[in-house]
């Protein structure tokens, strides 16, 4: 009984240490393939570009002479700027049923021209 005893921890011993060395191969494999060498990396310089040139705005191009502005108690912004009365108008009837604090000023005197406000 002793016998099988001492062969059974015998064996249980040398299948620890076959089965220890193994894995720690095993895990020394795995480091050596999740480590890769930095690659070289070529540092290629950035085009020339050319400057852009600034045209003026040439006067066939339609500026805008109108803003529409929502303004109630908590806002005062402009939504959209517009280069005629009637581009205006059509903003004003689109959105105007939504809004009733919708305003339109002529961009260079500041005056007041339509309101979407029925009252006003």
């Amino acid at each position: 009984m002793r016998r099988n005893l001492s062969l059974g921890i015998l064996v249980a011993v040398m299948v620890y240490v076959t089965v220890t060395a193994i894995s720690f191969l095993s895990e020394e494999e795995q480091i050596k393939e999740t480590i890769e060498p930095i690659p070289k990396i070529l540092v290629i310089p950035p085009p020339e570009i050319e400057p852009l040139e600034f045209h003026p705005l040439h006067d066939n191009i339609a500026q805008p002479k109108f803003e529409i502005k929502i303004q109630n108690e908590s806002e005062d912004e402009v939504l959209e700027m517009v280069a005629t009365l009637s581009d205006a108008k059509e903003y004003i009837a689109e959105y105007g049923q939504y809004h009733e604090d919708l305003f339109v000023y002529n961009i260079e005197t500041k005056k007041l021209v339509l309101s979407s406000n029925k009252n006003h």
